[in-house]
This record gives C-alpha cells, sequence and structure tokens, in this order.
C-alpha cells in the first residue's frame, strides 16, 4: 500500500507557500514570490523571447526574456544550432535579433542563467515577455490563506530545511553543505546508541542515512553532483547493500538521478537534475544571511498572526532598519492587502537607529 501523501499550502502576503508531506513528513518544498513575476524565470514558464547574443565560445546564446533581472541561456551544439524540444534530429540556426517561443528548463542556480529550451521560431521578437505557467504554478495563484496552526507548519518545515545539521532517525547526524561545485553530505555516528557490532551499526546507521539524503536533497530543491561521505564499511556485502539502499531511497525521486558507486574511502557520487532554484538561495543571501525578503515577508505574516489573536486591537511592528527599507520600497502591494487582511489597525516601524538589532529580529505585539 502507499504512503499517505498531503498538501500544506499557505497563500501569505508576498509569497505562497507549499509542502507536499508524506505520513506527516515534508518531502518538498516549494515558494513562488510575488516579487520574482517580471524579474526571475521560474521552470516551465514560456516566453516569446529575442535572441540577444549568441557566444561560441560558450556555445550558447543569450536570450531576453522580457525580465528585469535576468536573461535566458539557450545551449547550442558544436554545429552552433540550436536543438528544437521534441525533435531530437532538428537543428535550427539562430541570428541575433531573432524572435523565438522558448521553454524554462531549469531556474537560476549557482550564479547562472536560467537554462531554456527552444520550442518554436517565427516571433517577431518584439517586446519579450510570459506566454505560460507550469500547471502546478496555476494551481499556486489558486491557493488561500492558511490559518495559525498551517503556517506555523510550513514555519517548521522551511526552517529544517535550511539547517545545515540534519538528525538521524535512531540516532547521528547529516552535514549538508551546498557549494559552487557540489553538495557535500557527511555522515555523522553522533550520539546514535552502539552495538556490539560495529560493522552491523556502520551499516544501519548509512543505511538511515541513506534514505534521509534522498529526502533532504528534494525538500531542499538541491542538484547537481553529490557527494556523500559515508561511515566506512570492510564488508563487499555491506557495501554492495548500501549502494542498493541509495539506489532504491531515490526510486520515487522526481528528477533524474544517476548514481555513481562508492569509492574505497566511503564517499558515494551521484548527480541529480536541477530544476528549481535550490531553496537557501531563494531565502538567504550569497554570504548564507537570511534574505531581506525573507524577513520582511516573515514580518508581514508576524503582523497577521497577531492581529489574529489581538481581538481588534492595534498592532505593532519593529524590525531592523534595512528591512523596513525593503519594505518601503517593495513593488508587491503589501500595504493594501495587509488592512484587506485585518483592517488598518497595524503599524510597522524601523528600530530606532544605532541600537543592536539583528536583521531577522520581528518584534511585533497587540498594544
Amino acid at each position: 500500500m502507499s504512503e499517505r501523501l498531503e498538501t500544506w499550502i499557505d497563500a501569505a502576503i508576498g509569497e505562497t507557500r507549499e509542502a507536499l508531506v508524506r505520513d506527516g513528513k515534508p518531502i518538498a518544498l516549494r515558494i513562488v514570490r510575488a516579487s520574482d513575476d517580471g524579474r526571475r524565470a521560474r521552470w516551465g514558464e514560456i516566453y516569446c523571447a529575442r535572441v540577444r547574443e549568441i557566444d561560441r565560445r560558450r556555445r550558447g546564446a543569450f536570450l531576453d526574456l522580457g525580465l528585469r533581472d535576468q536573461s535566458g541561456f539557450l545551449p547550442l551544439g558544436d554545429d552552433g544550432r540550436a536543438r528544437r524540444a521534441g525533435r531530437e534530429r532538428e537543428r535550427v540556426a539562430l541570428h541575433e535579433g531573432q524572435g523565438v517561443v522558448v521553454a524554462v528548463a531549469r531556474e537560476a542556480a549557482r550564479g547562472k542563467n536560467p537554462v531554456i529550451e527552444l520550442q518554436e521560431t517565427g516571433h517577431d521578437g518584439e517586446a519579450p515577455h510570459l506566454i505560460g505557467r507550469h500547471e502546478s504554478d496555476e494551481e499556486m495563484l489558486l491557493a488561500k490563506p492558511a490559518d495559525t496552526a498551517m503556517r506555523g507548519k510550513l514555519d517548521a518545515a522551511i526552517e529544517d530545511a535550511l539547517a545545515k545539521i540534519v538528525p538521524l532517525p535512531g540516532g547521528g547526524m547529516l552535514s549538508i553543505e551546498p557549494t559552487a561545485a557540489l553538495v557535500a553530505i557527511d555522515v555523522d555516528a553522533g550520539g546514535r546508541p552502539g552495538s556490539g557490532d560495529p560493522e552491523r551499526f556502520a551499516l544501519e546507521l548509512n543505511v538511515a542515512a541513506a534514505r534521509e539524503v534522498a529526502r533532504q536533497l528534494r525538500l531542499r530543491s538541491l542538484g547537481g553532483l553529490v557527494a556523500i561521505d559515508f561511515v566506512h564499511l570492510r564488508a563487499k556485502s555491506h557495501r554492495k547493500q548500501l549502494e542498493d539502499e541509495v539506489r532504491q531511497s531515490f526510486a520515487d525521486d522526481p528528477w533524474n538521478v544517476q548514481f555513481g558507486g562508492l569509492s574505497s574511502f566511503g564517499v558515494y557520487e551521484l548527480a541529480r537534475a536541477q530544476y528549481r532554484t535550490p531553496l537557501h538561495e531563494q531565502l538567504r543571501d550569497a554570504d548564507g544571511r537570511i534574505g531581506l525578503e525573507t524577513v520582511a515577508l516573515m514580518a508581514l505574516r508576524a503582523i497577521e498572526r497577531e492581529a489574529r489573536a489581538g481581538s481588534g486591537r492595534q498592532i505593532a511592528c519593529t524590525v531592523a532598519g534595512e528591512v523596513k527599507a525593503w519594505l518601503d520600497a517593495a513593488e508587491i502591494g503589501w500595504r493594501a492587502e495587509l488592512s484587506n487582511r485585518i483592517g488598518m489597525r497595524w503599524s510597522l516601524d524601523a528600530a530606532p537607529e544605532g541600537a543592536f538589532w539583528p536583521r531577522d529580529k520581528i518584534d511585533a505585539r497587540a498594544q
């Protein structure tokens, strides 16, 4: 019998957050932000675009998608031609200024442009613009605001998915470190209870780790090369058992996974397709700090939460000056939406100048 799946979803001000949950445990997260509209490409979107530059050194073409922050990158073959999606043998020569219809095959990640696929030629190339979204994103647009309990569960799921250290069932932990080149994962026994058989202990720890690695990569939208440093196994049969377990753990992964093998040093390599921007790149800055937009939207949810519990009282919220500045400059219309949800009984202020106020500190309270 298949395991029970459910969806947690919340249309908050400025972003809609969704979690796919198996037996009470989140296995995938997705966040769609209002600020992305007109700025960043999302997987599965379709654009009328214009070829801006053909870069033969990089074997690709940069396309204007009509976005403020991103250009699309279309890979070209050795012959300098593009492959038309769905027609493996058809190669198309492009020229700068040409209009085409393209689909987003991979969102921007690790500082690289979104990768696109050629769908059709013949567009006039004027005023590049979005013409279609993936059906799953269309469904996100229909989501409703969740209650306080559901928001709390989503908050906890996202916080866990951003953590570097992940506890394992039965004890032990994973350390997950995305880098520019790969995702490095270390398996540590931690405080896991031991047994009289060290080899059996290592095998059980590694099996638990393999299952959790598969969940965490999907949860965090991590892809590319992944290196897992398992606890060393001596027995050849146990090494084979672990390799089989890794493959089985990824059996229901919706993204393509290619498996390497277990090296003599206990490191297992695999490659997972990267379609969406990793969660940490969405929610954190390049230096690892939580992003201004992330904190700003957290503050709006905090005001709404306090208003729901405050029985008509005025809600005052204080945030770091840089967070207040982001909200003042935001183009997402949050003021009107917040007032529509809770009325005009809120105020938002910056922390006093000179006061120590961490970026992620939010003080929202009923007065």
